[in-house]
């Protein structure tokens, strides 16, 4: 009797340990789909910050007032110490994993050359798209 007790309770024993160590298909797939969520969040962070580099060499002796104005507020955004909030520039770089103390000083040294006449006209430009074959009718 003591024998049948004993295997009943090693069996009780058994399912406990292989319960506690069921691995569900979320637990294991859990880090390959966190990293599927949060890229696109980085690709847009990204892009935000091309889109705001080349803002601010496409705009930077813009003589126009709403490209001045564009300037004004995309210089605000990279030179702003102020972390308040996902994309402000020092949360972006953060994120990252981009000094954003280096864009500034780049920038301001790509400035600084432009001013003087030393930096040719080269900016950051969008690739070439090829645009495709108009159809005749």
């Amino acid at each position: 009797m003591a024998e049948v007790l004993a295997m009943v309770n090693e069996t009780d024993q058994l399912d406990k340990f292989s319960a506690a160590e069921a691995v569900l298909p979320l637990q294991f797939y859990g880090a390959r789909r966190g990293a599927a969520t949060i890229e696109p969040l980085r690709r847009l962070m990204v892009a935000m910050l091309v889109d705001a580099v080349r803002c601010f060499q496409n705009t930077f002796e813009a003589r126009q007032q709403a490209r001045r104005q564009e300037f004004a507020e995309v210089r605000s955004w990279i030179f702003s110490d102020e972390d308040n909030g996902v994309f402000s520039f020092k949360a972006v770089c953060d994120a990252l994993e981009i000094d954003p103390e280096a864009i500034r000083k780049e920038l301001l040294r790509w400035e600084e050359r432009r001013r003087s006449g030393l930096e040719p006209r080269m900016k950051i430009r969008r690739s070439p798209v090829p645009l495709a074959k108009r159809i005749s009718r």
